[in-house]
């Protein structure tokens, strides 16, 4: 799979590799313009709106770097991701950069993917995982406060955002609206082969796909 970005890119960066090697914040810094160069983005740790608004950014710019291109002939975006979960506006943001992006966002477990993780991993192209990669799905939680009247309110739009969340997890799986409903209130926890079986990832790495694929 090629992976290059036009000499005009946004991304273009000259690096005098002897200055780099003497200085540790610019080595970083060439890993990181090296990663943007190839596509790859990384989302570690918690999702919130930072963090969520450089990937966009970047998603963005793919696409607009890309618009004269045919999508099937874009190189895709890979979007590593080990995230215990976050903030749900934030990942919601994410969700429907990923969906809309003409240019392929591949979404790849390195490591575990729960809660918001689970779902933004979801919302991939192409969707693939590490063999002992592991998941986690649940309803996440709320604080509900104020008076009884915005506490109504504030409640009949979670379950409006709930709903939402239900028909993408149904979109990129194979489970049933039941099995979903009775695993939506636990904690359900799972590895890759378990994904696989649900339709939660497309391929796991070393029996579906080589390596190669994802880097």
């Amino acid at each position: 799979m090629t992976n290059d970005i036009k000499k005009s890119s946004y991304y273009d960066a000259d690096f005098d590799i002897e200055t780099v090697l003497a200085d540790s914040n610019l080595y970083d810094e060439l890993f990181q313009v090296r990663d943007l160069q190839r596509r790859k983005l990384y989302l570690n740790g918690e999702i919130n709106e930072y963090i969520v608004s450089i990937i966009v950014k970047h998603i963005l710019q793919y696409n607009a770097e890309d618009k004269l291109i045919d999508p099937k002939d874009r190189n895709p975006i890979f979007l590593y991701i080990t995230s215990t979960g976050g903030d749900v506006d934030a990942g919601l943001e994410l969700i429907n950069t990923i969906q809309y992006s003409k240019t392929p966002v591949y979404t790849i477990n390195l490591g575990y993917q729960y809660s918001m993780g689970f779902l933004i991993g979801l919302a991939g192209h192409k969707r693939f995982a590490m063999p002992d990669a592991r998941y986690l799905m649940h309803d996440g939680s709320n604080m509900l406060s104020g008076s009884a009247a915005k506490v109504r309110d504030m409640f009949s739009f979670t379950q409006r955002l709930d709903e939402k969340i239900k028909k993408l997890v149904l979109s990129r799986s194979i489970i049933t609206e039941d099995e979903y409903k009775a695993k939506f209130e636990k904690e359900w926890y799972f590895f890759a082969d378990e994904a696989k079986e649900k339709g939660f990832t497309d391929y796991i790495i070393g029996t579906d796909c080589d390596i190669d694929e994802i880097i």
